[in-house]
């Protein structure tokens, strides 16, 4: 999060203190301190971005997460000069001549959009993405030759806290954008999978939304105090740590689950898009009313006997395997006859099955999370969700309701 240069308790700046030594010393301790976590992440950040680089799966996608991870670490080696008195602030507004802003947000958009198979590989196109990280960079290597640490003029400052200010606002508007990938992206996966609680990225989205929140909060902060650092801002280095430890959150998540989008790239080809029932893309696979009417029969009957729903992993494939169907007609199916995704569908089952268990009288003294997980539901999340979504009460409402009878 390039930007913030905390740097009031350096000697070169002096403190602006009200004569309270104790001010003082507080302020070196919290130097000291702030250093050594940024020297740590630092290094952190290089392992993450060397293991990210050489890991197989998604490698395409890997390469600009493993990019983002080594300016992160950049980025914290500069914050741990900074704090050690090593690399004091040569212009009034404390700005890095590296312009972080302007890498992070294009590096994250293309690692999730390469994920999402929103792009199927980087071409010449996306490097546009990365001129003005080239453009800005250039920029500031001249003037930092080219101009000494107290003839700065008027004009220039200006100027660079518009474009820093822009790059700001570029990196937030692609990791908004990156979220709306992902939320179209589990929208498809409600096509294939009938749980997606293990796969639906909700920890990567939270980590996306906050880092929009932390890179307005800077923003903020720079135009608050003009681009000018004279005091040690506890907030700020707080805010920068923060963020550091989101995009350790993004870099162990596609660590720990490398084969996330792989299973939804094998489904690609067989379903047709996540459009709307009468979408063109389902036209093609129209059958004759009569004999999708039997499939639709067909389809009843083999959830009422067989309760493939008590699956937690059930997908289109294996459902279609066992109705002799393709994926593309099971698809069409449900989505024109039945006017439901997968998802829905076979969660609509588990919630009647697990209705019918919190009627029983057996199963009174029963948790309803044992229930909800002996009806196919595999996280508490998903099946409060739907079952509040097909009966309008949360099942704790349900069972009390029964009670009441």
């Amino acid at each position: 999060m390039g930007g913030i240069r905390p740097g009031g308790c350096n000697s070169r700046n002096g403190y602006v203190l009200t004569g309270a030594r104790r001010r003082r010393t507080t302020c070196s301790i919290m130097r000291e301190i702030f250093g050594i976590i940024c020297f740590a992440g630092a290094l952190q950040a290089l392992f993450l971005s060397i293991l990210l680089a050489v890991k197989k799966n998604n490698r395409k996608a890997n390469r600009h997460l493993s990019l983002f991870m080594c300016f992160t670490a950049l980025d914290l080696f500069e914050l741990f000069l900074g704090a050690r008195g090593h690399l004091g602030p040569t212009r009034p507004y404390q700005l890095s001549i590296i312009p972080y802003s302007f890498i992070f947000g294009p590096s994250i958009f293309l690692y999730i959009a390469l994920l999402t198979a929103r792009i199927q590989s980087f071409s010449k196109k996306h490097l546009l993405l990365y001129a003005p990280f080239a453009a800005v960079l250039s920029a500031h290597i001249i003037l930092h030759f080219s101009l000494g640490p107290r003839d700065v003029p008027a004009a220039v400052t200006h100027a660079d806290m518009i474009i820093n200010g822009g790059g700001l606002i570029f990196e937030a508007a692609l990791y908004a954008l990156s979220l709306v990938l992902l939320q179209k992206y589990i929208g498809r996966l409600k096509e294939y999978f009938s749980a997606i609680d293990a796969i639906k990225l909700s920890l990567i989205r939270t980590a996306l939304a906050f880092l929009i929140l932390v890179v307005f909060f800077i923003l903020l902060s720079l135009l608050r105090d003009g681009y000018v650092r004279r005091e040690y801002k506890l907030l700020d280095s707080v805010t920068i740590l923060i963020s550091v430890g989101i995009e350790f959150i993004i870099a162990f998540f596609a660590m720990i689950q490398p084969e996330l989008f792989n299973r939804v790239r094998l489904m690609e080809n067989a379903v047709p898009g996540n459009e709307a029932a009468s979408g063109p893309k389902y036209e093609k696979f129209r059958l004759p009313a009569s004999e999708e009417e039997k499939h639709v029969r067909n389809l009843r009957e083999y959830m009422a006997e067989k309760k493939p729903y008590l699956q937690e992993e059930l997908t289109l494939q294996e459902m279609a395997d066992d109705l002799s169907l393709s994926t593309q007609h099971l698809s069409m199916i449900l989505n024109i006859r039945i006017e439901q995704n997968f998802f829905n569908f076979v969660n609509s089952y588990r919630v009647e099955e697990a209705k019918r268990k919190l009627v029983d009288p057996d199963n009174r003294n029963r948790s309803i999370l044992t229930i909800a997980y002996e009806a196919g539901f595999n996280s508490k999340s998903t099946f409060n969700t739907m079952f509040k979504k097909f009966t309008g009460k949360t099942p704790r409402e349900y069972r009390a309701g029964l009670s009441v009878q």
